[in-house]
């Protein structure tokens, strides 16, 4: 997103009427960064905290991450289980004392885990699309096996296939990350996992952590488990709105 496209986003965030960015959910989203990034800068209230699991490298396909630069003063845990993309993330987000980097997955219990992803040298040359670098999975739902993506049958996916391989990371529950990192509070809370969205946010204590803004994406959920990320929402009492392959909630 150009700087202009970006600047015009806050503007029309903050001048469209509540009725209509209900329907709109990422400029809603813009709206709440906005606001946190006005009182960052005027106010005198604590630290603006995200926890983003699935972060990627922080900067790729991603229009919330990157307002931890925006909002003065901002931290964040930011878990990412592959090797190359933790190195793209602290490249990104350089100041360790703001920004942790958990290079984890995270399950149900500790251990370790296969992951799906694709070889960092083919990345890297470009001889595999970039937007591959957010593709990694502990499921077979997506891309990693054909299936909800292109399709096995598409000349793509055998294109791209012999650079997936599977790397064995080590593994903790999402409760364990936060009470080891000291995090008391979530303003915003991001799952990114392809697939493993729902094992992620079913962790998450909402009535013990209420983040005001929540972005989980679910297109690579089976409709039994987005149903159950917009059950556990809307009980606990967030306006739910859907757009694309992302649910965006606020308390």
């Amino acid at each position: 997103m150009s700087w202009v496209s970006s600047l015009a986003r806050v503007l029309l965030s903050l001048g469209l009427p509540v009725g209509l960015l209900d329907r709109g959910p990422a400029l809603h989203g813009t709206k709440f960064l906005t606001k946190a990034a006005l009182k960052a800068r005027f106010g005198n209230g604590r630290p603006f905290q995200m926890v983003n699991v699935g972060a990627c490298d922080g900067a790729l396909f991603d229009d919330v991450t990157p307002w931890l630069h925006r909002i003065r003063g901002a931290r964040a845990m930011l878990v990412e289980p592959i090797p190359y993309n933790q190195k793209r993330l602290r490249a990104n987000y350089p100041d360790t004392r703001r920004f942790i980097i958990e290079p984890v997955a995270v399950t149900r219990t500790k251990g370790t885990i296969t992951v799906h992803t694709f070889d960092a040298a083919a990345l890297e040359s470009g001889t595999l699309p970039i937007e591959l670098i957010g593709c990694s999975s502990v499921t077979d739902t997506n891309l990693m096996s054909g299936k909800n993506a292109w399709g096995e049958a598409d000349a793509n996916f055998n294109k791209f296939a012999p650079h997936l391989k599977d790397i064995e990371v080590p593994s903790e529950t999402l409760q364990t990350l936060l009470d080891r990192n000291g995090i008391s509070y979530v303003d915003a809370f991001l799952v990114d996992c392809e697939g493993a969205d729902w094992m992620v946010f079913d962790q998450l204590d909402l009535q013990r952590y209420r983040p005001g803004m929540i972005k989980i994406e679910v297109g690579a959920l089976p409709a039994a488990e987005i149903g159950q990320v917009v059950v556990k929402l809307k009980t606990a009492g967030y306006q739910v709105g859907f757009q694309a392959e992302d649910i965006w909630a606020f308390a």
